[in-house]
C-alpha cells in the first residue's frame, strides 16, 4: 500500500511538472498577535466554512488565532500530544466529515509512506467542495528544514507536492512561505537580492522556509 502511494500517477504528475507547473507567489510569516500574511490566506480560505477540522493542533495557536479574528464556525482539533485537549487524539477517531481541514507543520513528521497516507485520509474526510491547507518545511530551503526539529522525518518540495494533489483532481494553489517581517521598503530589500538570485538562479534552491498549499476539493 506505501509503495502504491508512492508511486501513484506518477508520469501523470512528472508531465504535470514539465507542462503545466505554475508560478508559486511568496508570503510571508512572522510571529504576531495579528493574522499575517500567510493567516490571512487561511483564515480567508476558512472563514465563510461551517466547520474545520484542525489536525496537529498542538498549543492551539492557530484555533484561538481564527476565532480572535471571527471565525465562528464549529472547530474540531486532533493531536496526538497529551498537554493539551483536543476532540480527537486519533484521526481512526474521527467519522463524519469537514467543510476546511488545516494540516499545519504535521506531515514532515512522518515518514514518506506514512505522511501520504494521512494525505488521502483528510482528503476522505473533506467534503466536496472543501478546502484543505497544507503547510510543511520547504525541502528546496537552502537551510536544512531538518536541522530545526529532530522530530522531523522527511520534507517535501513545492512542486511535488502540488504535481501530487493536482494529479487526484483537485484544484491547488501553492505559496512559498518565508519566515520574514511584515513590509520591507526596496532599501531594506536591496541587500537580499543578490544572495536570493544566488540560491535560486545558481544553486537551484529556495530562500522559502516553508510551503503552502490551498487543495479544493471538487467532486
Amino acid at each position: 500500500m506505501s509503495t502504491d502511494l508512492i508511486y501513484l500517477n506518477y508520469w501523470k504528475r512528472k508531465h504535470l511538472t514539465e507542462t503545466s507547473l505554475p508560478k508559486f507567489r511568496v508570503v510571508n510569516y512572522w510571529q504576531s498577535e495579528n493574522l499575517n500574511e500567510t493567516e490571512q490566506i487561511i483564515f480567508n480560505q476558512i472563514k465563510d466554512q461551517p466547520n474545520v477540522l484542525d489536525i496537529g493542533a498542538g498549543n492551539l495557536r492557530v484555533k484561538l488565532k481564527l476565532q480572535k479574528y471571527g471565525y465562528s464556525g464549529e472547530y474540531h482539533t486532533q493531536d496526538v500530544g497529551t498537554e493539551y485537549e483536543y476532540t480527537y487524539s486519533n484521526i481512526n477517531q474521527i467519522e463524519r466529515k469537514y467543510s476546511a481541514i488545516l494540516c499545519l507543520d504535521v506531515i514532515e513528521h512522518l515518514h514518506l509512506p506514512d505522511g501520504l497516507l494521512l494525505i488521502h485520509k483528510l482528503i476522505d474526510l473533506l467534503e466536496s467542495g472543501g478546502v484543505m491547507v497544507l503547510q510543511t518545511p520547504n525541502a528546496r530551503c537552502v537551510r536544512n528544514p531538518l536541522i530545526s526539529d529532530m522530530t522531523h522525518l522527511h520534507c517535501y518540495n513545492l512542486s511535488d507536492l502540488w504535481s501530487y494533489l493536482t494529479a487526484m483532481d483537485l484544484r491547488v494553489d501553492g505559496y512559498r512561505v518565508v519566515f520574514a517581517p511584515k513590509r520591507q521598503s526596496w532599501f531594506q530589500k536591496l541587500p537580499s537580492l543578490f544572495p536570493k538570485y544566488v540560491i535560486t538562479q545558481i544553486l537551484g534552491l529556495d530562500y522559502a522556509d516553508n510551503i503552502m498549499l490551498i487543495a479544493h476539493k471538487t467532486n
